[in-house]
């Protein structure tokens, strides 16, 4: 069985994610087989009648009564999006995440062996409401945690707000230096085929991709709660930039707390002002071995 690429779709309550999936499923859903997952605190889910609205063909598993990274519900999501997967067989899934929702533990969906030959973690979007966006970020803990696990960063309802935008742009790449930040109305975004990580191919778009089929593209998570020397955090990010398509995290080195991106052999390390998460690094690539890069990467610890 090849592996699904998976979405992540994040933000606070009323940001616009429902409304973001709805364009996405209006783009794609004729030449692709979609399965949305809604994710929901209360028991009662009414967003998914707003996707049906678009009248098109998608698979839906509905999570209620708390958020799917919470270990009290995680066992039962990965459980059941397991056969869920097998019983419909999409050609990729998306994930709207609870607005209440804390996504660091994403690490723990893609590395759980239910699930980790299954999927593999294409894009991450958080939805920003730019007219309450100060309200949520100093009340809400999570919500800055929404934001920096995002590989996109949609500002949405600009329309609505009378201050700067520039403001809360500088606000955000200081939660997240990496992330791609796009400024719209009712959140409204183009996907561009191949304009995410820039694999070799994408799952979405062309008649190309069509007769390729799906990349050969696998997932691992690195987590530990110890710190590594930045000279060996160093070589770790150097050797897997060459044998993998994207690197992403944040890590504690024995001199602060860092972000790291990579785009195949092209690296971004910055140091951040705190990282309550320890070590928290997403590797996708090909034929990539989830035990033996923790392995390697606690050894590299060690050796501090």
């Amino acid at each position: 069985m090849n592996k699904i690429p998976f979405y992540l779709v994040t933000g606070f309550l009323g940001s616009g994610k429902t409304t973001l999936i709805k364009h996405f499923i209006d783009q794609f859903a004729d030449s692709k087989k979609i399965a949305v997952i809604q994710n929901e605190y209360a028991d009662v889910n009414i967003d998914s009648r707003e996707l049906e609205q678009t009248g098109k063909s998608f698979e839906l598993l509905e999570m209620n009564n708390g958020s799917v990274f919470c270990v009290c519900l995680l066992g039962s999501f990965v459980r059941s999006l397991a056969d869920f997967i097998r019983e419909h067989q999409p050609d990729l899934i998306i994930l709207e995440a609870s607005g209440l929702s804390d996504p660091i533990s994403i690490g723990q969906i893609l590395s759980a062996s239910a699930l980790r030959n299954m999927i593999w973690l294409a894009h991450t979007y958080t939805l920003v409401d730019a007219l309450n966006f100060q309200k949520t970020i100093e009340r809400i803990g999570r919500n800055s945690h929404q934001i920096r696990v995002a590989d996109t960063i949609v500002l949405n309802k600009c329309d609505l707000r009378t201050g700067s935008i520039d403001e809360i742009r500088n606000k955000l790449l200081i939660i997240n230096p990496f992330a791609r930040i796009i400024e719209t109305s009712y959140g409204k975004i183009e996907f561009i085929a191949g304009s995410v990580f820039h694999l070799p191919v994408s799952v979405l778009g062309t008649d190309q991709i069509e007769s390729e089929g799906r990349p050969d593209v696998d997932s691992a998570v690195v987590k530990l709660n110890r710190s590594i020397s930045p000279e060996n955090f160093h070589l770790f990010i150097r050797k897997y930039s060459l044998l993998t398509y994207r690197i992403k995290g944040y890590a504690d080195t024995t001199l602060g707390p860092v972000a790291v991106q990579t785009s195949f052999e092209h690296i971004e390390i910055k140091q951040i002002p705190d990282n309550p998460y320890h070590t928290e690094i997403v590797i996708i690539g090909p034929q990539i071995d989830q035990k033996n890069l923790q392995q390697e990467f606690e050894k590299l610890c060690s050796q501090n």
